[in-house]
């Protein structure tokens, strides 16, 4: 891995399926308290809306991991995953260079 890429981070965008809305309604209680469980590996993380902004379409997760690995593990465990809410799910690898979350900038 170059030095470029040092200070990597993995974003997942999850898309809900056919059962999403049912699964979260059904779970949204287990995948919170889920969620505190990892909360020091997460930079920011929360639910997808459809273009009115009214209807969950799935989820983001910006993970602070360097390990697709650790990421998957993350993921696979959420109670959302587990019982089938998503349709499908991108892993991919983000270099965290400049916002509010990581406080500035990294140049």
């Amino acid at each position: 891995m170059s030095s470029r890429f040092e200070r990597t981070a993995y974003v997942v965008i999850c898309r809900d399926g056919a059962k999403g809305a049912l699964v979260r309604a059904e779970h949204t209680a287990d995948h919170m308290a889920y969620i505190e469980t990892v909360l020091d590996e997460l930079n920011v993380a929360g639910p997808l809306y459809d273009d009115g902004g009214q209807k969950p379409v799935g989820s983001l997760y910006c993970l602070a991991t360097r390990s697709l690995a650790r990421a998957r593990e993350i993921i696979e465990k959420d109670p959302y995953f587990v019982h089938g809410a998503f349709a499908s799910v991108d892993y991919f690898p983000h270099l965290p260079a400049a916002g509010k979350y990581i406080g500035g900038k990294i140049w």
